[in-house]
């Protein structure tokens, strides 16, 4: 069973309290860019094991399904899994006509089962506490990031060592 949820970041600095003396606030330089991207996290739950993660421009239904193809990728070449259980929001990109058609063309392969969040119920997605949160205040607050890879770069590296992979553990014939 696997949680999907989706986070934007941007590389405008967010502020969040720190400790400094008075009249020594810390300053953080930046350009003002307001670049953004957005991360697409699955993980496994209860075992809080990172499954993929992608990155793209705009969470849309292309995205939605690149990532789900990502996820089918990643279950198809392990043997051990048959069937993967997604939960997710109601997103408009998660409802839409082609993200439908997609789920409904996978049955015949029968790897994929969706479950939908009911609606205004974010705390009963672990990926809103656990993962998109603390990116936002261990990568992302207080610092600028001055290329947009770097930070990709950053929250790459902090979830994979945050979290770990679902096959860290299992070895495949590719």
């Amino acid at each position: 069973m696997a949680f999907e949820d989706e986070t934007t970041i941007t590389q405008k600095p967010c502020i969040h309290k720190s400790m400094s003396f008075e009249g020594q606030q810390q300053r953080i330089e930046h350009n003002g860019s307001r670049r953004k991207f957005s991360a697409y996290i699955s993980m496994l739950w209860p075992e809080e094991k990172l499954m993929t993660y992608d990155f793209y421009d705009r969470m849309n239904s292309t995205s939605t399904i690149d990532h789900l193809e990502n996820l089918k990728r990643n279950i198809m070449k392990s043997d051990w899994w048959k069937r993967l259980i997604l939960i997710w929001d109601n997103a408009s990109y998660h409802v839409s006509l082609m993200v439908r058609n997609y789920i409904n063309a996978q049955k015949e392969e029968d790897w994929l089962t969706i479950i939908h969040l009911p609606k205004k119920a974010p705390y009963l997605n672990p990926n809103e506490r656990k993962v998109n949160q603390q990116i936002k205040s261990d990568v992302c607050a207080n610092r600028f990031y001055t290329q947009i890879e770097e930070q990709k770069a950053a929250v790459s590296g902090y979830l994979e060592s945050r979290f770990g992979t679902w096959n860290d553990d299992r070895h495949y014939d590719t």
